[in-house]
């Protein structure tokens, strides 16, 4: 379920609770209660919530409570020992539907049970969703090659951190979150041969050893990280020919890659492709163009290597030296851009999380001297 939708049904949840709140059930009276509703971002490392009627199965449990047990399952299947209310994604929950369910106590109502909605398929840790698990983090390469880690943890921003030198070999680097299936956020980067390496990550802004994961990728002269673009869990890549033809790279899900495919023509027109994630709300990935007048495109993806529809989002940003997304900055459950001005200066630019914009602010400054930030 997208974040909007959750978000309504959340609400719709809330109010009918506060009705049930107004007119309390007899002590002697069983009742079986709303549906509960499963909430939260189906990504590798995030937290499924369930939301559970206060009045579930009331009475059920003989009046010594709990009144009901929790399960989960993974694509119909239950997932030993989960008991909880909360569920922290895994790396096996790749692809898979997940859901919750009630079983009251059989004291009273016999194992009656209720059952969750289904969530949209787990996804891997997407760059949407920060480098080291955090909400929003930024990479940056400066001119002598260092690799800086910026990170938030709450409203402030983490000291500093360089997690790599050297880097200046490099003629491309971009983030595609998880792309190995460890579930931790991985960088990608391309050296002047077309060579094309996986860097996994850590988790904890470290590196594993290089792997050699392409070669002939120089034929691109635009390749970015949309996250899981054809709904099977895993992350891919789109890369742009300069004649304007768009590919899909799908990734396999352990640093590997499955067949390409055709995804668009005449996207040399767009001078910058951005991939904030899921960008209006209907959980699948999409991807966002800047054209060399300065207008700014949404273009929907259809969650099965597709698209739906692209519209006008923005005008002048071609003010900007340099744009991207990297996460939710704001921790409003929507994935912001940022961009850096002719001054140098961060900006970030909050999403609504229906393809538009709630406002536009300077976080930093000095960011103009960083050949990079991703």
């Amino acid at each position: 379920m997208g974040t909007v939708r959750r978000r309504v049904a959340a609400t719709v949840l809330g109010a009918a609770l506060a009705v049930m709140a107004l007119s309390p059930l007899p002590a002697s009276a069983a009742s079986n209660g709303p549906d509960p509703i499963v909430t939260g971002d189906t990504f590798v490392g995030k937290t499924l919530t369930t939301e559970i009627g206060p009045y579930t199965f009331y009475g059920c449990g003989g009046g010594k409570g709990p009144d009901f047990t929790i399960y989960w399952t993974r694509d119909g299947f239950l997932v030993a020992g989960e008991t909880g209310r909360n569920y922290l994604l895994q790396p096996d929950d790749t692809g898979a539907r997940m859901a919750a369910h009630l079983t009251a106590s059989k004291t009273a109502c016999s194992g009656e049970t209720l059952h969750s909605n289904e969530t949209l398929p787990v996804g891997a840790a997407n760059r949407a969703q920060g480098f080291t698990g955090r909400s929003f983090e930024l990479l940056a390469r400066g001119a002598d090659g260092a690799l800086m880690l910026y990170g938030r943890k709450g409203p402030a921003w983490d000291t500093t951190r360089t997690v790599g030198w050297g880097w200046n070999v490099f003629n491309l680097v971009l983030a595609p979150g998880d792309f190995n299936g460890d579930g931790k956020g991985d960088v990608i980067a391309r050296d002047a041969a077309g060579n094309l390496y996986l860097y996994a990550g850590d988790g904890t802004g470290g590196w594993k050893p290089a792997q050699t994961i392409g070669k002939g990728w120089n034929i691109f002269d635009s390749i970015v990280s949309p996250g899981d673009f054809n709904g099977d869990g895993h992350n891919d890549i789109l890369a742009r020919e300069p004649g304007g033809a768009l590919y899909l790279y799908p990734g396999n899900g352990s640093g590997g890659w499955l067949a390409r495919t055709a995804v668009g023509q005449g996207w040399q027109v767009m001078d910058m492709l951005l991939t904030p994630g899921d960008f209006n709300g209907d959980g699948k990935a999409d991807v966002l163009g800047r054209d060399r007048g300065g207008y700014l495109y949404f273009y929907g993806g259809n969650g099965a290597g597709g698209w739906t529809r692209s519209w006008l989002i923005g005008v002048g940003w071609n003010a900007l030296k340099a744009a991207g997304a990297a996460g939710d900055f704001d921790a409003d459950g929507f994935p912001d851009v940022f961009g850096v001005d002719q001054q140098g200066r961060l900006v970030i630019y909050y999403s609504d999380g229906r393809t538009g914009w709630r406002k536009s602010e300077v976080v930093g400054s000095g960011w103009g001297g960083f050949s990079t930030i991703f």
